[in-house]
């Protein structure tokens, strides 16, 4: 015969049910409920309005025949690989760098995180001013004496996405860095110093020790990083936008609210 449970230990068992019940309740209806209905709208002929008749593959021929659409998604490739790859490069060797136990460390990491803090708002009127050609970085150093000097990538088409690059990997190379920091700093010493007993110089140890190890936050940083090139909500010139802007153009400026569906599944 099973013993009969106490209310205290019914109730220890039961809480993080009832505590998470409602998150998970939640994220099942607003986030995948969604994701669902999304895909569904791709399916019909939605216009500004949804409409659930059912239209087949129709508007993904129309879609995939938009050119606007293709640059988009071209831009989103250019766009997220580049800041990707940005990101994880520059954010590694600053926590590298910090790992070293330098003076000021402190105020570095909180200089570093800084960008994180501002809103992409903030962030893109302020480089949309430095890049300017005629009062941001390229005036600043003509005004030095270097007259042929030329930094006009925001106006040029084909450049400008680069220049959108340099601004979103500004802002989240820190929050990068302080991830790859947390992760330096997990791990083990003991492993270290019995490579550093081998005779392993310092380049061996990161390459074949401390980077390997570090594969958890590059997952976590990959994904983090790919949510936020996707979300980003930027016209790069007249090189075109990238997707999430498009799909809003062609839900809300030319009422394909199923091919804004359909470009989002």
């Amino acid at each position: 015969m099973r013993p009969r449970r106490s209310f205290a230990d019914y109730f220890q068992t039961t809480l993080p049910k009832i505590v998470l019940g409602p998150t998970l309740l939640c994220a099942l209806v607003f986030v995948y409920g969604f994701i669902l209905w999304t895909a569904w709208l791709s399916f019909t002929e939605s216009r500004l309005l949804p409409r659930y008749d059912f239209a087949g593959l129709v508007q993904y021929i129309a879609l995939f025949a938009n050119e606007r659409w293709w640059t988009a998604l071209r831009n989103l490739g250019i766009f997220g690989g580049l800041f990707i790859a940005l990101c994880l490069v520059t954010g590694l060797l600053l926590a590298i760098l910090l790992d070293q136990r330098i003076r000021a460390e402190g105020f570095l990491r909180a200089v570093y995180l800084y960008p994180m803090a501002l809103s992409f708002i903030v962030t893109g009127t302020a480089w949309r001013w430095i890049l300017n050609p005629g009062l941001g970085f390229e005036h600043l150093v003509r005004q030095l004496g270097f007259e042929h000097f030329t930094f006009d990538w925001i106006v040029t088409p084909g450049m400008s996405i680069y220049a959108v690059v340099i601004a979103g990997a500004w802002q989240s190379t820190g929050f990068v860095m302080a991830l790859f920091l947390a992760g330096l700093r997990g791990i083990d010493d003991s492993i270290i110093k019995a490579a550093q007993v081998d005779g392993a110089g310092p380049v061996r140890i990161y390459t074949s020790i401390i980077i390997p190890s570090l594969r958890p936050v590059f997952f976590s940083a990959l994904i983090i990083l790919g949510h936020i090139a996707i979300k980003s909500f930027v016209e790069p010139g007249r090189t075109g936008s990238l997707l999430l802007l498009e799909s809003r153009q062609l839900c809300f400026r030319f009422d394909l609210f199923c091919h804004a569906k359909g470009s989002h599944a």
